[in-house]
């Protein structure tokens, strides 16, 4: 295990889940169905939106291999007006 990775269950960025290996079908289905329409738009011209498409790509996939190890993340979002 890296370092980083270390780092982050240490500060609760990820934690260990009992539901997180059954979501990883979901979350490379909708890596695989975002990378499709990023070469789509990619080869249509239009490079914002293929963009915009390949990062969510990236970031399902990533979410499917921390859901396969039985991970997952807690957002670090803070909402101001909560």
């Amino acid at each position: 295990m890296s370092r980083d990775f270390k780092k982050c269950i240490e500060k609760k960025s990820l934690y260990k889940s009992v539901g997180a290996k059954g979501l990883f079908k979901k979350e490379l289905a909708s890596a695989e169905d975002d990378l499709g329409e990023a070469k789509l738009s990619l080869s249509e011209g239009r490079l914002k939106w293929a963009t915009i498409q390949a990062y969510y790509a990236m970031f399902h996939a990533a979410r499917a291999l921390l859901y396969s190890r039985g991970y997952h993340e807690r957002s670090t979002i803070v909402w101001s007006w909560v």
